[in-house]
């Protein structure tokens, strides 16, 4: 059975340690912008320089997510990074953003690119045609079922899926949710999670389900990892770079077994103590999310959005600043606990644990004991007290992670009288690093060094990565000092260090960027009405058109299917024959290349820009894309009408609703359609447009009055109002 990537999250230098003690093979991680996970650590430029250091002479490999929209102020300083990385000798990026993928397809030919999961890329059409524009990889949408997989690597694609981790609610890089609402753009790194947040039925009362209606459980799949090795997967990603370094370690350790194992043709079983230690380190709980078809009531966690931990006893008594518990599993000192209260929890450390009138370490099954707890919220009897982190544990995984990995090496020496020291240490990948010493080796007067002091001199290797357990050699009756061998072996250890350090010594510069494109033919319309209703709708009014959008989220019909007068919205529709169409919203664009790249498809002859864009981000596109490429693109901005926030595989509740209200009481429009659901923004957006060529209008309501919109929309083009 072919043994996939095991890839592992970094936010910060420890939790790449981490990653790489617990068995990685490859580590994904962001610098200080462009990531979509802004408030992760993150690397600066000698930061990200170590770290490719450090993993590549370990035999791990090192991709850099830049998997952010991109507006027009930020392309050259992301052009630069893509530059420094390259010499770097970063092994791929991570890209979202259709203008930086067509840019370094363009000038960095050997440089791998992968589609992040940002870039929505769900179904084999956009597989394929991402394919043929020189993707090296695709990262599957997390709404993936194991037949679209089973079937993805059929095409020949690196296919990556997440195994284990948070999961998204809605298909990422078409979630508005934060944006919306906190300003926050899911498709810029800075993700509110609106998701985890509180929500009721429209009239503003709890669901029976619990309040946390759009939270769902985390994603582990580890018992059905056989199906995915037999499918031929290349990458199993493990979702965390927010995480401590202890998470990351023990989920991938987890991993890194079961993978070996089932090679192997073993089976694996976590055992009942890992699955509480993988969630003490975090859990809002597990499903198999819809990779493998659970249903909604094992997919969702309504009840809580937050780490769970587990459960270790439950609440007795309170009593002037102190909780009493009845313990049904171990506690120690300094272990971070909550008590679950439904005005919220309760969250406490136990700094001091009291038995029996006297100050203990530790508590056992069945023991009752008093904990300090303070605050304002004050526990009852009966509620749950969970542990959320386990201090022993915590120390365990660090003394583990220190320990680090070692690569196998061998070396070979020639020690004569009348001669330097001569080392030669050879890796697995054919690396020979040789040194000379500049001592000169003395004959023996007395004991001449034996092959075992040799052996055991050279064999130290401190803090070096190597495991130097195969030495032979040849030796004349000699003597010289510990020091020399010392010396010796660190100067061809270092040797070494930079030889495996660099991965890819053909890279040398950038190619020119050249791009050739012709003025496509501009719609006559400067205002598009984008019906989203199942209503027919017709409008006299001059230089008005009312268009539909492509599925975003189904997949497109056979790749000979034709598509004319749409607005496409998402890769796979590239694949079809398009006829006259125009870049929907969906396809966040928003800057130059990206525009240059959409424009350049067959069959697309204009571009609706992202509604994440102010006024200023769309002039500094215009002017940036009229200078480059000769023409002024033919954009369309939306002025009017409610985006779909959250689109939704299947459904989020049992129940059927059409609305749900959140505590500050803005109310959402949701449907349901048999496939997916749409949760509707609270309001309409409502924009200016000062810059593009034309408008565009959302009809999702066919009681609005839809006429009046277009009309005022209409007069304030031509500057009459």
């Amino acid at each position: 059975m072919k043994k996939p990537e095991l890839l592992a999250p970094a936010g910060s230098m420890d939790a790449l340690k981490a990653a790489v003690a617990g068995g990685a093979d490859a580590i994904y991680l962001g610098m200080t912008n462009f990531s979509a996970r802004a408030f992760a650590g993150n690397f600066n430029r000698e930061e990200l320089l170590e770290a490719v250091r450090y993993a590549h002479i370990r035999n791990f490999r090192i991709y850099v997510t830049m998997n952010t929209m991109l507006y027009e102020s930020e392309i050259a300083n992301a052009i630069k990074d893509v530059d420094f990385l390259y010499h770097a000798d970063v092994d791929a990026l991570l890209i979202q953003d259709y203008g930086l993928f067509h840019y370094v397809r363009t000038c960095y030919p050997d440089f791998d690119v992968h589609c992040s999961t940002q870039m929505h890329i769900h179904n084999l059409s956009g597989i394929r045609y991402m394919q043929s524009q020189g993707a090296a990889r695709v990262v599957l949408a997390r709404e993936s079922p194991i037949e679209l997989i089973e079937e993805a690597v059929k095409t020949g694609m690196e296919i990556e899926v997440f195994a284990y981790g948070a999961i998204c609610i809605s298909y990422s890089g078409q979630c508005m949710m934060s944006a919306s609402l906190k300003n926050r753009s899911a498709n810029r790194g800075m993700c509110a999670q609106c998701c985890r947040l509180k929500y009721y039925d429209e009239n503003g009362n709890a669901m029976k389900q619990g309040e946390y209606l759009l939270s769902p459980k985390d994603l582990n799949i580890i018992d059905r990892l056989p199906q995915l090795m037999e499918a031929g997967v290349s990458s199993l990603k493990i979702e965390g770079r927010m995480k401590r370094p202890e998470y990351v370690y023990l989920a991938v350790k987890t991993f890194r077994e079961a993978i070996d194992a089932y090679a192997a043709g073993r089976t694996y079983t976590v055992s009942a103590k890992r699955q509480k230690d993988l969630m003490l380190m975090f859990n809002r709980g597990f499903s198999h999310g819809h990779m493998f078809h659970d249903d909604v009531n094992q997919r969702m966690s309504w009840y809580r959005p937050n780490h769970m931990g587990v459960n270790i006893g439950t609440v007795t008594r309170y009593a002037k600043g102190r909780v009493e518990v009845k313990l049904h599993d171990t506690l120690n000192q300094n272990d971070g606990l909550r008590i679950l209260n439904d005005a919220g929890d309760i969250g406490l450390t136990a700094v001091k644990i009291e038995k029996n009138g006297r100050l203990v370490n530790s508590g056992a099954k069945g023991d009752t004991v008093w904990l300090e707890c303070h605050g304002e919220t004050r526990p009852k009897p009966g509620q749950k007290l969970q542990k959320t982190s386990d201090k022993k544990l915590i120390d365990e995984i660090d003394r583990l992670i220190e320990q680090g990995k070692t690569v196998p090496v061998s070396m070979h020496y020639e020690a004569f009288a009348d001669q330097p020291l001569r080392l030669t240490v050879t890796d697995q990948r054919g690396n020979q690093a040789q040194s000379e010493s500049d001592f000169i080796i003395q004959t023996a007067k007395n004991a001449p060094l034996s092959q075992e002091k040799i052996h055991n001199a050279l064999s130290k290797t401190g803090d070096y990565p190597f495991d130097l357990s195969a030495i032979n050699g040849e030796a004349g009756n000699v003597f010289m000092p510990v020091s020399v061998m010392n010396d010796s072996r660190r100067k061809a250890l270092d040797i070494l260090c930079d030889q495996r350090a660099i991965l890819h010594p053909l890279r040398t510069k950038a190619r020119e960027y050249q791009f050739s494109l012709e003025k496509p033919r501009a719609w006559d319309s400067r205002i598009l009405v984008l019906n989203m209703t199942d209503s027919e709708y017709h409008t006299d009014q001059p230089e008005t058109e009312v268009i539909r959008q492509s599925d975003p989220v189904c997949p497109s019909q056979d790749e000979r299917t034709v598509m004319r007068h749409m607005a496409v919205s998402q890769a796979g529709d590239f694949a079809m024959d398009l006829e006259d169409c125009i870049a929907g919203m969906n396809l966040n664009c928003a800057n130059s290349y990206a525009a240059a790249w959409l424009l350049s498809r067959p069959g697309i002859n204009g571009i609706i820009v992202s509604s994440e864009m102010n006024n200023a981000q769309i002039h500094d596109l215009i002017e940036a894309f009229e200078q480059r490429y000769g023409f002024v693109p033919p954009l369309y901005r939306l002025v009017y009408g409610r985006r779909v926030l959250m689109y939704i595989k299947d459904r989020f509740l049992n129940d059927n609703v059409s609305k749900i209200r959140d505590f500050h009481g803005n109310l959402f429009k949701v449907t349901y359609n048999g496939i997916r659901t749409e949760i509707h923004e609270h309001e309409p957006y409502v924009s200016d447009n000062p810059y593009c060529r034309g408008s565009v209008i959302i009809m999702d309501d066919p009681s609005v009055k839809y006429k009046e919109i277009i009309e005022e929309a209409y007069e304030e083009f031509h500057g009459r109002i």
